[in-house]
């Protein structure tokens, strides 16, 4: 039986709990095949002359609402972000599937960024490539679409989890919900601590074996001793614990910690006073719950200027 056909024959009612019988949950990913990603925009006309990636409906648009689009990349991935419950629902009832854009990169920078405390990127899962270099999987945030539920039906769910990896999935639907809720840094802790640290992770060698303990490294915690510039910065490394990350050993992340506070030293607006390695098991709620998380992706902040 055709593809098509497949999907015709499944009634509205039970699409939902037909794909969960077939293995989709959130987090499962399919080809995106340059499919296009859409957005709207507001015009002052009530009729503009079609643009190159515009919808021919254009000129049926209601109001001033104009849709554009542009086609993802051919080799891109579509990662559902919906939850596996509502995959299941009656898509009489839901019958959207909100995915996100996902993507292999090699590239040292992204994967740092994805792999600690990024509103934007997650690292679902790593491996090598044929270099042999290392490669990741990255679930890109800021790309999201919906799409009609009963199209699942037409492709076969693949995991963007490895294996028996019962940890990463738990931390996807976290890291879903936390890019809406997560705190802002205050402008002059960006420029004080973030910024100093991210530039020295990029200009980090790819053969630096800081690369290699930064991968052992869950989250960056950091807590503040006073409320002004030069601020006394206490920080906390949560080791990675997922089966295929490197072990961080005390001496690993002595290094870490000295190359840090170097980092704030050239910054001239903070010092690092105090680091400690921790498991998620160690860590105490309160210390969790009062420390700020100090991404590694680009910042930004009320005075950027085009640097950012």
């Amino acid at each position: 039986m055709a593809q098509n056909e497949v999907v015709q024959v499944i009634r509205p009612e039970v699409v939902g709990a037909e794909l969960i019988q077939r293995g989709w949950r959130q987090g499962s990913w399919f080809e995106a095949n340059s499919a296009p990603k859409p957005w709207l925009a507001l015009s002052d006309q009530q009729e503009l002359p079609q643009e190159e990636g515009d919808s021919p409906d254009n000129a049926a648009a209601s109001g001033n609402w104009i849709l554009h689009y542009e086609l993802l990349d051919r080799k891109d991935k579509f990662i559902v972000s919906s939850q596996t419950c509502d995959i299941q629902r009656s898509s009489m009832q839901e019958p959207y599937i909100e995915v996100i854009r996902g993507y292999w990169t090699s590239d040292r920078s992204i994967i740092h960024q994805a792999g600690k405390n990024s509103p934007r990127f997650f690292l679902m899962q790593r491996r090598l490539a044929d270099d042999p270099k290392e490669e990741a999987l990255i679930a890109d945030a800021t790309i999201r679409i919906q799409i009609e539920k009963a199209t699942l039906l037409a492709h076969s769910p693949q995991s963007s989890f490895r294996a028996n990896d019962k940890t990463t999935p738990y931390k996807f639907s976290a890291w879903l919900a936390r890019r809406y809720n997560r705190p802002a840094l205050p402008d002059t802790v960006v420029n004080a601590i973030q910024k100093p640290v991210v530039k020295a992770i990029d200009k980090l060698p790819s053969t630096d074996g800081l690369h290699r303990i930064l991968d052992g490294v869950d989250e960056i915690l950091f807590a503040l001793q006073n409320d002004r510039v030069p601020f006394q910065v206490d920080m906390i490394f949560l080791r990675d614990e997922r089966s295929y990350a490197p072990y961080v050993r005390d001496e690993d992340a002595a290094r870490l910690g000295g190359w840090i506070a170097n980092a704030l030293q050239k910054g001239n607006q903070a010092e690092l006073v105090h680091w400690d390695i921790l498991s998620r098991r160690e860590i105490s709620v309160h210390d969790y719950a009062h420390a700020y998380e100090l991404p590694l992706d680009y910042y930004t902040s009320w005075d950027d200027g085009p640097e950012s």
